[in-house]
Parts: structure tokens; sequence; C-alpha cells
């Protein structure tokens, strides 16, 4: 077998683009977007694709290897031909990034390598685990009670305030983990907080500025979301993991020079608070001590009519769709405005967001909403 995928030349057209030529290509490209510049880095300096063969076609097959194997195991069978090739774990969050990079491959002009077959194919895999589950009746999503996250919170506060008080602003406000960076201005007399800049050309999340709603209001005091101590935690926050702010060019951010403002590692941020929860990719001592579980219907057992549960540990995303949930079970709020302060579309809200909602809740729902029962948490 021929080093960096030689044995896929005939299969290529004589007029393919090289490798040199789309590796340029696409960091032109994804700096005109002027987001996420983590995506280039197979396109970059030593990057994988900078690696391959500079002589020869660029092929599919080039890409579909990329996708499927460890980058390290990639790069020793381009030292040693008849090194082996370790498959990419699809549950990783590495397998996305790659997913990723083959989409932007398409969407930089390379759609005969990067093919929206193989993106689907790809795809395919990572949701293979999630359509036995639909198959089989069973949940989607973990979702917490409220009482259930209260009781956590209370818990984590006291083994790590700092990350007591990142949850917290999570879970009160139904934030993506990564916006918590970029808290603009924090809670009010209303308890509304402020996320991100209102300018077209800055974009430091992944859907703009936006206001959000506390619920339960409670918690805002409960876990001191704002004041001296929110300001302390958010600068704490802010100075252990340090967001990277980057210019159209994908260059570090200058306030004096640059007009437009992009957050270049929101997905790393994001992945520390998953780790914490759940260290799938991380050292284990770094989890908190503290777990956060959630009851899963499963369908019911072979010969039984009774549906079955199972208690399974919560990721931090979990706790946006127990926001959601709660502000269709607890308020007379409208979901499309729901949707807008949790920075998604009414359609995405209400296909993703309350899909997981159970018998229970819509009838709390309707009793809220149609009766006029005013109460609240």
């Amino acid at each position: 077998m021929l080093p960096g995928g030689q044995e896929d030349l005939a299969a290529a057209p004589l007029d393919s683009p090289r490798w040199p030529e789309i590796c340029r290509a696409v960091v032109a490209f994804q700096r005109g977007q002027g987001v996420n510049m983590n995506l280039v880095g197979p396109f970059k300096g030593k990057g994988y694709f900078c690696l391959l063969p500079a002589d020869r076609p660029a092929t599919e097959e080039d890409v579909r290897r990329f996708a499927l194997h460890t980058t390290e195991s990639l790069r020793q069978r381009l030292e040693d031909p008849t090194a082996p090739l370790i498959s990419m774990p699809t549950h990783r969050q590495g397998f996305r990034q790659k997913r990723e990079v083959v989409s932007l491959l398409r969407r930089a002009g390379f759609g005969s390598i990067a093919p929206q077959s193989l993106s689907d194919e790809l795809k395919g895999m990572v949701n293979r685990k999630k359509l036995a589950l639909l198959a089989a009746s069973e949940s989607r999503r973990r979702i917490p009670s409220t009482e259930a996250i209260q009781t956590w919170l209370d818990l984590v506060n006291q083994e790590d305030p700092l990350w007591g008080w990142v949850f917290a602003m999570v879970a009160t406000y139904g934030l993506r983990a990564h916006e918590v960076w970029h808290i603009a201005e924090l809670p009010d007399d209303q308890g509304l907080i402020s996320i991100g800049v209102a300018a077209r050309h800055i974009k430091v999340t992944k859907t703009g500025f936006r206001v959000a709603l506390p619920l339960p209001a409670s918690w805002v005091e409960r876990y001191q979301l704002g004041g001296t101590n929110g300001e302390q935690r958010l600068e704490q926050l802010r100075s252990r993991y340090a967001p990277k702010f980057v210019n159209e060019e994908g260059e570090p951010f200058d306030v004096e020079r640059d007009v437009v403002k992009r957050c270049d590692n929101n997905e790393r941020l994001g992945a520390v608070c998953c780790h914490k929860l759940r260290s799938s990719d991380a050292k284990a001592e770094f989890e908190l001590t503290n777990k956060l579980y959630a009851w899963v219907e499963t369908a019911p057992a072979q010969g039984s009519r009774k549906a079955q549960k199972r208690k399974e540990r919560c990721v931090p995303y979990d706790l946006r769709h127990a926001y959601a949930i709660r502000a269709r079970e607890t308020t007379t709020w409208n979901y499309a405005d729901v949707a807008a302060v949790m920075g998604h579309s009414p359609e995405v809200h209400r296909r993703t967001y309350l899909s997981e909602i159970s018998g229970e809740q819509t009838k709390a729902s309707v009793v809220r909403r149609m009766l006029g029962d005013q109460n609240n948490l």
C-alpha cells in the first residue's frame, strides 16, 4: 500500500485539485466566514492534509480516511506505510470535528472529494445508537427534575463554588455551556442577563446577542448569580479558561485595529463543562464528585406492559433541555418567546426541546395556560 492514499490516484481525474491548493483555499474560505478557525487545523502548517503528497490529485478516499481514523495513526501511516490505522471512536468529540471538516471542504467548493453522501454516512455512524434507542422507544435525553437539579446544585456549590456558579447559570437561564463565558451583563433587578454583543460584526456565541430570563427566579439569589459574587466568579472562570478572540483573518483580535470579532474556542470551553460531569475525554479526577442523574424511561421488557426506568448521568446540555420543559410546564410563556430567549428558532424549540415533555408536564402546561393558573415555582 502506498503512503497517503496514492493507491487511489487512478480514481482521480488528472485535472483534480492538489492538496496544497485545497488547503490554501479552505483556510481563506473559513477566514472569510469569520468563525471557528479551529476547523482549519488539518489544512495549516503541519496539519494532516498539508502532509499528503503535493504532486497528485486529492481524492474522496483521502477525506474518508481522515474522517474514519485517529489523527495520530494517520500520521504514523504517512511515515510508515505498514503502520495500522486506528478507527476513530464515533462517540468522541474528535469525530464530530472530523465531520465538520468534511462539511467545511464541501462548503469551500470541494464537493467532489467531500460529497454530501459522505457526510450522511458519517452522521449515520454517530446516530446508530440513537436510532436503536428510538426504535426501542427509549428517551434520547436525560431530563433531570427541577428538584433534582436544585439538590445537586446545592451540593456542587459546597464542593466547588466556581463550578457551582457556572452550572447554576446554565440551569437557571438554559444556556449553552460556552455562553457562560460570554455573559455581558449579570442579573439585573428583574433577573435578566445579556449574552454576547448586540452588533452584527461581533458574534462571540453560536447565535449572537440575546437576553435571557431566569427560571425559577429564586435561583438567582439562592446561588448568588449576580452582584459581587457573580462578578468574581465570571472573572475567575475567564482567567482559568480564557476565551480566544480572533478577527476576520483568524488572527488574535486587537481592539484598536479590528472591527470583526469572533470567539475561536467556544467548543473547547463547552468541553471543559462536559468533562466536569462526564469525563469521557478527560481524567476522572477532573470530574465533580457530585453527579447529576435523571430517570430515563425505556420500552417494556418482553412479556411486560409496564415501561421500565433506569437512572443515568446527565451532561450540561440536559440542563438546557430541562429549562425548556420547565418553561412549558410552569409558565404561560409562548414557546416562540422561550425559543428567542434560549437562542434558537421556534421550530427547533418545538421539534427538539419539547420532544421529551411527558404527559404529566403537558397536562400541567395546559392547566396553567388555558385555565389561568399563574402559580410559579
